[in-house]
């Protein structure tokens, strides 16, 4: 599970989160972030991967070990038939057979979901470790007179005396030392939404 929240954490690129990469500027004017840094390496990064691992990483052996008993299952029934089968003839399907291949998709089907709750939880941590970054490197530009600030994936090479990301962890494990794991709630599908300024009831 910690490999796995890293190396998504890692998959995104702050590129996309932040403007379009300009130029260099020509007077030397650009600072550079280490986004993989952050995401390894901030307070907020840390406490989320304690908290997935907390969570999903039970959850997690559950639904591996439903899945396995359910393959386990399938195997013995489709066993059983082989065995029930005499020497040149086609095996006959059996109901039991047939529930234990649904038990299977359900397990798989299970794991999956697990699955995609834990990537979306992990994009929703990154979104937030960016957010927060934003205005800790629009302070530091401001205080170095620079003219941008931008990933360092966005750039061939810089130099090292340009890299604030150092700096920025620092600052951003004060502001946002904890991220938060809950994803938002999404309105209900559907849900009509109370009209802005409702009649008064009219008088007979």
């Amino acid at each position: 599970m910690t490999k796995m929240f890293k190396s998504a954490m890692l998959a995104a690129t702050a590129v996309a989160s932040f403007s379009t990469v300009p130029a260099l500027a020509a007077d030397g004017g650009t600072l550079v972030v280490d986004f993989d840094q952050v995401f390894q390496n901030s307070a907020a990064a840390k406490s989320a991967t304690a908290q997935i691992q907390a969570k999903y990483q039970p959850l997690g052996a559950q639904r591996k070990a439903a899945f396995d008993s359910a393959v386990a299952a399938y195997n013995a029934q489709v066993d059983a038939i082989k065995k029930a089968t005499k020497p040149g003839a086609q095996p006959s399907d059996t109901p039991a057979r047939q529930q234990a291949a649904e038990r299977v998709q359900q397990a798989q089907d299970s794991a999956e979901q697990l699955n995609q709750e834990v990537n979306q939880v992990m994009g929703y941590v990154r979104s937030q470790i960016v957010d927060h970054a934003r205005p800790v490197a629009e302070q530091i530009r401001a205080e170095r007179k620079a003219t941008v600030v931008i990933p360092k994936d966005g750039v061939l090479a810089s130099d090292p005396a340009a890299d604030i990301t150092s700096t920025l962890i620092q600052r951003l494990d004060t502001s946002f030392p904890t991220a938060s794991i809950v994803l938002p709630q999404q309105p209900a599908a559907g849900a009509a939404a109370a009209p802005a300024n409702p009649k008064a009831p009219q008088g007979r």
